[in-house]
């Protein structure tokens, strides 16, 4: 593996880690755990088995004094009104709240005005393990301060799968080792700053084609595939980099199961190969049970059931607190479950709960946000990021570096009106382009590409020495594609026809560079986060050097591994 550690890089990552050795997780407080589960009742800890997302502080209360619950999830917010929202149930709760985020590319994912970094692929495209503990660890930052305990991340899925329609950029890419490498870098990143880690989707969700939003996807890889692909990352970091928690997949594994059941709910796969065969013995989450994965085939208190019978710890975004907590009384009272299986669940969540104090301290300090979230300081380490990731896929008329003296057109097209689960609505690189050249227009087309649109796009066009297509085209839940659609892929090649001098810059799905080959000129910046559009501007204009190279095969002449250096 060709790995590309700078001095800067090692230097940064000292400096890191050394100011952060007081901020790693703490030894288990097994006293204090046996002394709170001495005194809880059977219901009480039922209810430290459920992480509902909270969304409104009336009905997450309800939760907290009717059902017992362990822990939280949020999405969108602000930074100082979830911290100021997250101290305000902590007080109001029996037992201590472990709070979860989805923060993969960053506490911006789901926190306005808190720092938005690049996706896996991206990190991947630099293949520096150092790169991606530093992303880690300043994630890890921003979250401590808001009131975060455990970080649903990184993803471990190899996309070996183009047409994965879920994964996608969220994976560091296809070649499995270097997936286990970096993935191993994150944990160490996150758990290093104080914040648990955790390693998703088990056993591994990249080859298939099938979106688990939607419906039960399945891996079709034999025995020999699936332990040198999928299970290859897991066995790595669950040996190396120790995460504290690892999440469930909604997929049938046909290597392991003859019947079709989701690994989420089967014996064999969460506890025969999880936490026996390779011995896990940390927090196990399931995937949102209100996925189409599981509710498509199985009501909801049954699926409960069948996920704590597996192996699993944390039903986590119950389609209903209360149903779920119904289902496992009456299972334990009927001896489908023992107290006994309830209580060894509860013993790991507690556990985990101590490792990152909660058992002592649950508030945080308000007046500390600003500092913490969201500065210029952490942004300006995301743009150092984000520098390091953008890959020059091809470039087969010399359009890169553009002169200042050209006369650029930006067009914008995007598909943002389908439900992206992480990408946030950013288009900021062509105001990035305006502040470097004065010779800059750009024009925004609309998600259906009216023909008025296209016909000025074209006009443009055909005015300009260079056109830079700014494609933010997401992965859309439950769409089952990662094609570019095909109104995008004929607007293309119609452009091309008006002007051949176009570079493609994808914010976004990677994968569309294929569709379109006679594009001279593809970029990949993998994702729409600020810093990464603030790089690409950069490295357009020669300011700064593309120094990714492709994480995955975008097509037979633009395969993993390469990457033009400028």
């Amino acid at each position: 593996m060709n790995i590309r550690i700078s001095i800067t890089t090692i230097v940064l990552a000292t400096i890191s880690i050394s100011s952060i050795l007081t901020a790693q997780l703490l030894p288990a407080d097994t006293a204090w755990v046996d002394t709170t589960l001495r005194h809880m009742t059977l219901d009480e800890k039922i209810g430290q088995l459920f992480m509902p997302a909270h969304r409104d502080v009336a009905k997450t209360t309800e939760w907290i004094k009717n059902c017992n619950i362990g822990g939280i999830w949020f999405a969108r917010t602000e930074a100082r009104k979830i911290a100021e929202e997250l101290n305000t149930l902590q007080l109001t709760s029996k037992y201590p709240l472990l709070v979860s985020a989805d923060f993969e590319k960053g506490a911006g994912t789901y926190v306005d005005g808190a720092t938005d970094l690049p996706f896996n692929m991206a990190l991947g495209a630099t293949r520096d393990p150092h790169i991606v503990y530093r992303s880690a660890a300043l994630t890890s930052k921003e979250a401590k301060a808001m009131g975060v305990h455990i970080i649903f991340g990184p993803v471990l899925d190899v996309n070996n799968n183009p047409k994965n329609p879920v994964i996608n950029a969220r994976s560091f890419g296809e070649n499995a080792e270097m997936v286990a490498t970096l993935g191993a870098a994150a944990i160490n990143g996150y758990q290093d700053n104080g914040i648990l880690a955790t390693g998703k989707h088990f056993p591994g969700h990249g080859n298939t084609g099938i979106d688990t939003h939607a419906k039960l996807g399945s891996i079709e890889s034999n025995s020999e595939e699936f332990e040198s692909i999928e299970l290859l990352p897991y066995k790595k970091v669950l040996r190396e980099a120790k995460p504290s928690a690892i999440m469930s997949a909604h997929l049938w594994v046909k290597s392991i199961d003859s019947d079709t059941l989701p690994a989420t709910l089967s014996n064999k796969v969460m506890t025969g190969l999880l936490r026996q065969r390779l011995g896990f013995d940390g927090v196990i989450f399931t995937d949102a049970m209100v996925m189409g994965g599981i509710t498509t085939r199985y009501p909801f208190d049954v699926a409960v059931v069948k996920a704590i019978q597996a192996g699993c710890d944390v039903i986590l975004f119950p389609g209903s607190v209360e149903k779920g907590i119904e289902a496992l009384r009456a299972a334990v009272k009927n001896g489908d479950l023992s107290e006994e299986r309830i209580t060894a669940s509860a013993r790991r969540i507690l556990l985990s709960k101590t490792r990152v104090n909660l058992h002592r301290e649950r508030l945080v300090n308000l007046d500390k946000i600003s500092s913490s979230v969201g500065t210029s300081e952490n942004y300006g380490e995301a743009k150092a990021i984000a520098t390091e990731c953008l890959t020059l896929a091809k470039d087969e008329n010399n359009l890169i570096p553009v002169s200042g003296s050209k006369k650029v057109t930006i067009l914008t097209i995007s598909n943002r009106e389908g439900n992206s689960m992480l990408s946030r609505g950013l288009f900021n690189f062509p105001e990035e382009m305006r502040k470097r050249s004065a010779n800059v227009l750009d024009f925004t087309l609309s998600d259906s590409l009216r023909e008025d649109e296209m016909a000025k796009a074209f006009e443009l066009a055909k005015s300009s020495d260079v056109v830079v297509v700014a494609a933010y085209v997401r992965i859309v839940l439950s769409s089952g594609t990662v094609e570019l659609p095909e109104a995008h892929t004929k607007f293309l090649e119609q452009l091309a026809v008006q002007n051949p001098n176009i570079i493609l810059v994808s914010f976004g799905n990677p994968y569309i560079g294929g569709s379109v080959p006679g594009i001279p000129t593809y970029v990949c910046a993998y994702d729409n986060a600020k810093a990464l559009q603030d790089a690409a501007a950069d490295a357009l204009f020669g300011k700064a050097h593309f120094k990714g190279k492709l994480p995955i095969t975008v097509s037979e002449s633009m395969k993993s591994g390469s990457g033009l250096m400028r």
